[in-house]
């Protein structure tokens, strides 16, 4: 049986072309392999470790969604707890979309989710939010609370301009990057993301 659960839409489609196209470039620039985790998990997303060149891990607090995931490298929990399970500093990347009013519904748990990605972050590394920018979705402050953690980030990406891309369908999806800071010393991810956003 041939089922294609992908969902069509234009905040997809600059996901899985743009952004992976994007981290696709970082992987095979790197020298070591990119380990990228993706909050949040379900049908709509089985087909992105095929799409992917980096290391794919990903959570997701529904038991039945590890079907979803990769075998070894997905963990069933909660998602404002995940530095327990990952430690710190575990990802070169992470990736958290469609998470805001949608689990994730009021200002405290949005800023624990926030320590927590920032915490399983690598020093320098990418973390790339999307959600719909509505009240409906989003009756909080978003940004403000993000921007407390990271770095704003512009990526190498055609039509990115801004570390916030909206992008134009009805969902008023919006697309946040940023980045951990950098530790003081030693190579970090971020020397590898400036080589990237600077052609070299």
């Amino acid at each position: 049986m041939n089922i294609d659960f992908r969902l069509r839409a234009p905040n997809r489609d600059f996901l899985e072309e743009s952004v992976f196209g994007y981290l696709n470039e970082l992987a095979a620039e790197s020298d070591h392999d990119i380990k990228t985790l993706f909050v949040g998990l379900d049908k709509h997303n089985w087909h992105y470790p095929r799409l992917l060149r980096c290391q794919f891990h990903s959570l997701d607090i529904e038991a039945r969604k590890a079907v979803y995931g990769q075998p070894d490298r997905h963990w069933t929990g909660c998602a404002t707890r995940m530095a327990e399970h990952y430690g710190p500093n575990a990802f070169d990347v992470v990736v958290a979309n469609g998470l805001v009013g949608y689990g994730i519904n009021s200002a405290s748990d949005f800023r624990r989710l926030m320590t927590q990605c920032e915490q399983v972050l690598k020093p320098g590394g990418l973390f790339v939010l999307g959600y719909n920018d509505r009240p409906d979705r989003a009756p909080f402050p978003v940004l403000p609370v993000a921007r407390e953690f990271f770095e704003s980030f512009v990526p190498p990406i055609a039509g990115v301009e801004h570390h916030v891309h909206p992008v134009d369908d009805a969902f008023r999806h919006v697309y946040v990057f940023l980045r951990k800071a950098r530790a003081s010393a030693g190579k970090t991810f971020h020397a590898e993301l400036r080589s990237a956003a600077s052609g070299r």
